[in-house]
This record gives C-alpha cells, sequence and structure tokens, in this order.
C-alpha cells in the first residue's frame, strides 16, 4: 500500500513511458499487415529480456503467479489489440482501449490493493478518462458505433484486459523485490501461447515477414519494453490508480500522431478534449 501521491520524477518517467507507449502503437497502426508486426513485436520484447534477465536475475518467487496471470492477460491483450488495429483509426482504438482502464483500476483500488482515492485523486481520474473518451467523441464516435465497429469491439474487450492486468501487475511488481526483473520476466512470458497458435496458422508467413521486418520489431520491442518497465517500476513508488491514469496521458501523444502522421484529422477537436488529460494531470499531482 503507498499513499503518496505522485512525485515529480515519477510523473516525469510515466509521460517519458506514455509517449514511448504511443510511439509502438503508432508503428503497429503503419504496418502493412498489423498482426504480423504485433507478433514480431512481442517476440522481440521477448527474446530482449532473456538478455536482460541474465543480467539482472529472476524475480522474488512470490511474484510468479502474477507473472504467469498477467502473461495470460496480455495474450488476450495482444489478441484483440491486433483486431483493434486492423481496419481501426489509431486516434479512434487508442481512445477506447485507454479511456476506460484508469476509472475501472481506480474502482478496485480500495478493496484490491489498500489505496482508497482520496477527492483530488478520483477528480483526476475523471478528468483524464473524460478527456481520452472525448478526443474519440470528438472524432465521431458514439456508443453505438463503438459497439457496432469489430474494431471497436476489440478495443473495448482490451480495455477490461488492460484494467486486470495493470492491477495484477501492480501487486506483482511490489512483491518482486526488482521491478525491471518483474517485467522482464513478463516479456518472456506473455507472447509464447499467442506466438505459438499464430505459428501453427502462419508460420511460413511469420518466418517471411520476421526475416524482413526484424529491425522494425525491435524498434517497436525497446519502445515496448521500456515503456512498462517504467509504468511497472512507478507502480512500486506510487499508488497504482493515479500511475494507470495518468499513463493514459499517451492518448495526446497518440492524437498528434495520427493526425500529423497518419493523416486522420481531428487534431483541434482532439487537442481541446486532451485539455483534460493536462488538467487531470494537475490535479493528480496535488
Amino acid at each position: 500500500m503507498l499513499d503518496g501521491g505522485l512525485t515529480v520524477n515519477v510523473t516525469l518517467a510515466v509521460l517519458a513511458a506514455a509517449l514511448l507507449h504511443a510511439g509502438w502503437n503508432a508503428l503497429i497502426r503503419g504496418a502493412g499487415d498489423k498482426g504480423l508486426y504485433t507478433l514480431l513485436l512481442h517476440a522481440c520484447s521477448g527474446a530482449l529480456a532473456i538478455f536482460a534477465l541474465l543480467a539482472l536475475g529472476l524475480p522474488a518467487a512470490a511474484s510468479w503467479p502474477y507473472v504467469l496471470a498477467s502473461a495470460l492477460l496480455h495474450t488476450l491483450y495482444i489478441a484483440w489489440l491486433m483486431r483493434a488495429y486492423d481496419g481501426g483509426q489509431l486516434a479512434v482504438s487508442y481512445t477506447l482501449m485507454r479511456g476506460l482502464p484508469p476509472l475501472l483500476v481506480a474502482l478496485v483500488s480500495a478493496p484490491l490493493l489498500g489505496e482508497p482515492l482520496g477527492a483530488a485523486g478520483w477528480l483526476g481520474i475523471a478528468a483524464i478518462c473524460g478527456g481520452v473518451l472525448g478526443i474519440g467523441f470528438a472524432g465521431g464516435l458514439t456508443p453505438g458505433r463503438a459497439l457496432a465497429h469489430p474494431a471497436s469491439r476489440a478495443a473495448l474487450l482490451n480495455a477490461l484486459a488492460i484494467a486486470a492486468y495493470t492491477v495484477v501487475d501492480g501487486i506483482g511488481a511490489r512483491l518482486s523485490g526488482n521491478p525491471l526483473a518483474y517485467a522482464c520476466s513478463l516479456f518472456v512470458c506473455e507472447p509464447l501461447l499467442i506466438l505459438a497458435w499464430q505459428y501453427r496458422r502462419r508460420g511460413p508467413a511469420m518466418r517471411a515477414y520476421f526475416r524482413t521486418h526484424w529491425r522494425l520489431g525491435l524498434a517497436g520491442a525497446l519502445c515496448s519494453t521500456s515503456a512498462y518497465a517504467t509504468i511497472l517500476w512507478a507502480m512500486t513508488q506510487a499508488p497504482v490508480a493515479m500511475v494507470a491514469a495518468l499513463r493514459e496521458s499517451s492518448v495526446v501523444f497518440a492524437v498528434l500522431i495520427g493526425s500529423l502522421w497518419f493523416g486522420e484529422g481531428r487534431l483541434r477537436p482532439g487537442l481541446l478534449a486532451g485539455a483534460g488529460v493536462v488538467l487531470g494531470i494537475f490535479l493528480l499531482r496535488g
């Protein structure tokens, strides 16, 4: 249980992780075959983590059940992530996936983590969630469209997976004695099931794609592993719900990338909605 708020160092670290998170999601969005690139990125993440564990050693045994539980949740996350970006725009899919988890995590923070939130914490999280979802609504998203479009439905399901693994990893990282070793153990375990499943279905295509795109896969893996390892460290320093909410500032970066890189439009309304995210950050910082 951590009763403190967000320090300057934790805040800056999480904001940097948010930028990296938006970056690797943009790489998936821009890939010719989003499914194969997602698999490549996670395969590269696992390979990098194996080398890191040789130097770091394994996390404490008490954290291993959480590593395995999180790996299963991340398997669902990877599968739904591929569907969310298959035909979906970056800003819309990303906002749906990121707008709901902070609220869900906040709701279970007191009973599961022993971290009740004060009024400022609730207001900050509400402002961030409202700003994140507002970015999607600014682009014309409606609840009806979210439920009707397969990519949006996958993004909504991913919101549940994200909230679940955030809580599991918040506990696991604190029990690990070494958040970086916990993160690397997770990066090794999380893609195993889905890589094995997809290899049975698309083995030749995976081998050919991995051979020709491995450099881009490593770039995405470096962004992904650095981002989440930073988040896990932050959750050992500050309340999980606050870190989870602050992490969603990545949506502001995603809107900028989606508009300026992919030409998705909605830059002005997206940034106006992003003001809610900025307000939430100030409220969380207290």
